[in-house]
Order: C-alpha cells, then structure tokens, then sequence
C-alpha cells in the first residue's frame, strides 16, 4: 500500500495542497466499494486521491486498498445479518484499516486516532443458486454489495440496514420495520411491526428519518424478488430476513431487500381514490357537469385512502376481468412497511 502522512514541511504543504484541490472538485468520488468478485472485501478507493484527516493528522493513500472480514476485523469472526463500520486508523504513523462491529471505534483504538469513514451490512442467510439474480451464490456472512456505504456516499438518516437502488436513486431498508417511535429500525430477526395503521408508520419512520415508499419505488428495489408463490407454509413470517417461498427459494431482491413479495401486505405512500377491500372491476362511469363543484369522476368518488402492496405473492395474482386482489384486512390494521431515503 502506497500511503503517506502529511507533516508541517514545505513539501508535505505544496501536496496536501493539491490533494484538497482535488478532492473538492470531484465531490462524487467515493471511499469504499464492493469488491467486485470477493465477497468478504470492500475496497477503499485510494486511486480516487481522497485525503483522510485522523484525529490531528492528515492521510493520503494513492492505491485502492482491500479491507476484508476475514484479515482486518479487530476481534471475532465475521456474523450474518449484522451492521459493521469501517475504520481508517492511525498506528503509530502509519495508515490503517480497521472492521468492527462497535460504532464508536475499533477495539485496539481510540477516538484520537481512529476515524469511522464507512460500512457494510452482511447477509443474514444463504441466497442459494437462483438463476440470473445478482446475488445467486452468496452465502451468509457475505458483504451485500449494496448496503456500503461511507462519509460521501450514504443516506441522511443513520445507514444501518439499508441498501441503495442505483435505479431507485434511494436508499432502502432491507427489512420489514421493527420496533415503532424512536426505536423503528430494519434489522435481522426483528419481530416484525404490524397491525398498525399507515397514520402509525409514516410517524414511526419520521421518528427515524425515513419514509414510506411509492408505488414505483417498490417495484423497482422488489425486483428480481420471488413471483406467484407464498413464503414458506404460507404462514406469518413474525420476525424479519432469511425466509424461503413454497418453492424454497429465497426471499431477497436483486439489491439485497428481504420479504417484499408474498411475505405480508406493506404500506406505500401513496393515496388512492379508490381502495374497497374487495374484489372490484376498475369502471366509473364519466358525466358532463356545468357545475363549479367540479366533474363527477372527482365529486362521486370515495375519499382518499393509503395504498398497499403485497409483491408478487400466489394470493396477489389477477385473473378475470382485471380485478384487484381482495386483501384480508381493513386499512386500520394492515401490516408491514419498508422505509426509504434519498
């Protein structure tokens, strides 16, 4: 590794100089990234000229440098379905990268002389063999590519359980909500929030700054999720992440987010004129009104309610005359919801 610490000298100022003209003009550039091939690495991004300041010190690395799980994690063995942080470190001089499961600093550091600059989130179960998905191969414990982030790539609210949909142009919680106020959170094997009204989830995921996701935004970070079958014993799943459908296979999408299809109903964020309950055909009935109230496609309808979605599940699947499927609940007691950021 290529890295230098930058002194008061003369020629250690003209560098640190260029280095920060640099790195203010390429605001895009990140720290970490996925490995591409191995599965228990993400690479700092030195080839970006990022410089890092370590407590009163100034760093720089010039080479894309390999943090793993298996060399650099501080104590331990690396767990599925956990958040861990990446730490640059400052060993007696010489730049460090560190992993840990701790949030403050890696064990074998300090405050002082150590720096949080990114993290990751691990599978929490074998994906198993699925074919063309992403992630078909990756086993528990693995690094889910789109869950690293760092001090230039991340959401506002706090990153722990989350993944980024390139498509989306969001950030994703992997997991059904858990917890509820100031404790919602997306983590493995959490008891799954439900039974709770959308006015209760959209409070729940301010609490913690996030929000409910559109209709579009679902689709699109569902994909690549399990179609036209039921998750496993088609029973309630009660606690979050690792489950299999009735064809064993698992329930993840492309970008790593686990149940969105076939698990339960979720809130989405969006409002419709129209959500009965029941099986109904999509027809109304259009008249001329020269009334200033307005046209009677608007005056006529029901008032506006939240809307839903449960995935691609076998109880989802529209046959007849284009018939919404009927859900088994009212809206004050539907569960589930997934929460997103920009």
């Amino acid at each position: 590794m290529s890295n230098m610490k930058v002194t008061k000298d003369m020629s250690d100022n003209i560098k640190a100089a260029a280095i920060l003209a640099n790195f203010y003009l390429n605001k895009r550039d990140r720290l970490l990234e996925a490995h591409p091939t191995d599965h228990d690495k993400v690479v700092f991004k030195g080839s970006n000229l990022i410089p890092l300041k370590i407590g009163d010190n100034w760093f720089f690395c010039d080479t894309d440098v390999n943090i793993s799980t298996a060399t650099d994690l501080d104590t331990g063995t690396v767990e599925a379905g956990k958040d861990y942080y990446v730490y640059a470190c400052d060993n007696n001089g010489s730049l460090e990268f560190k992993i840990s499961l701790n949030s403050t600093y890696p064990d074998g550091f300090n405050a002082n002389n150590s720096r949080k600059i990114g993290g990751f989130h691990t599978l929490c179960a074998d994906v198993g063999s699925i074919t063309d998905h992403p992630l078909s191969g990756y086993v528990a414990a693995d690094i889910l590519p789109a869950s690293v982030w760092d001090l230039k790539h991340r959401p506002r609210c706090s990153p722990e359980g989350m993944v980024y949909s390139e498509k989306a142009g969001i950030w994703v919680d992997i997991y059904l909500q858990s917890g509820t106020g100031s404790n919602t959170a997306s983590v493995y094997g959490g008891t799954i929030t439900d039974s709770r009204n959308w006015m209760d989830f959209v409070d729940d995921l301010a609490a913690v700054g996030k929000q409910l996701l559109s209709d579009a935004e679902f689709q699109i970070i569902a994909q690549g999720s399990n179609e036209e079958t039921n998750i496993s014993d088609s029973a309630d799943p009660v606690t979050t992440g690792g489950h299999s459908d009735t064809a064993g296979r698992r329930m993840i999408s492309n970008i790593g987010c686990e149940d969105c299809c076939a698990a339960m109903w979720q809130w989405l964020r969006d409002q419709s004129y129209r959500l009965d309950g029941q099986s109904h055909t999509h027809t109304q009935t259009i008249t001329h009104k020269e009334t200033a109230t307005g046209s009677a496609i608007y005056k006529d309808q029901a008032e506006s309610t939240p809307n839903a979605v449960l995935g691609s599940g076998a109880d989802e699947t529209i046959t007849g005359n284009a018939t919404d499927p009927t859900p088994s609940w009212s809206w004050y007691n539907l569960p589930g919801g997934k929460g997103s950021l920009y």
